[in-house]
């Protein structure tokens, strides 16, 4: 059994959904940019570091894990909506002028007068578009991550610039 040390650089990738069919098959919900991509990685790992000993298969639209060792709803029940992860160097080196989700997170916000709004929280896909969680001193602020918000991302200075009036 490989076991990686949970303090290492993992970092989310996808996290388990609902059950599926009788034989323990369990979908995963891909957080990648075509969700298709995570069929490419072949060390995915639990929270704790250990690593998941899955096949992965894409049937239509859906990703179906099957475990090793699980054969049932029963025992796959327990995965639904825990988080999978790689380690942050298995990730593709990025161009100029990209980053990942990931890079963002912790990375403090100001609008476009320069006033400081917060730090973003986290990052999450709802369907249409991503959403920013930012952390404010007041009410935490969601925005969607589009071009109309979005001014500059300044990976250097930890920085996000929007176009967005103090609140």
């Amino acid at each position: 059994m490989i076991k990686r040390n949970p303090k290492e650089d993992l970092i989310p990738i996808a996290k388990f959904g609902k059950t599926h069919g009788l034989i323990g098959q369990i979908t995963i919900i891909s957080f990648c940019n075509p969700p298709e991509n995570l069929l490419e990685y072949k060390n995915l790992f639990h929270e704790n570091g250990e690593k998941i000993c899955a096949q992965l298969n894409q049937n239509n639209k859906k990703i179906l894990a099957t475990l090793k060792g699980l054969t049932s709803i029963d025992d796959v029940a327990y995965l639904v909506n825990k988080m999978i992860y790689i380690s942050k160097n298995e990730l593709p080196t990025l161009n100029d002028g990209e980053f990942y989700w990931e890079d963002l997170i912790g990375m403090n916000v100001i609008n476009h007068f320069g006033t400081k709004l917060g730090a973003i929280e986290k990052i999450e896909n709802h369907g249409a578009t991503d959403l920013i969680f930012i952390k404010t001193t007041k009410d935490d602020l969601i925005i969607p991550f589009i071009k109309d918000f979005i001014q500059d991302v300044d990976l250097e200075k930890k920085q996000l610039v929007l176009n967005w009036f103090e609140e």
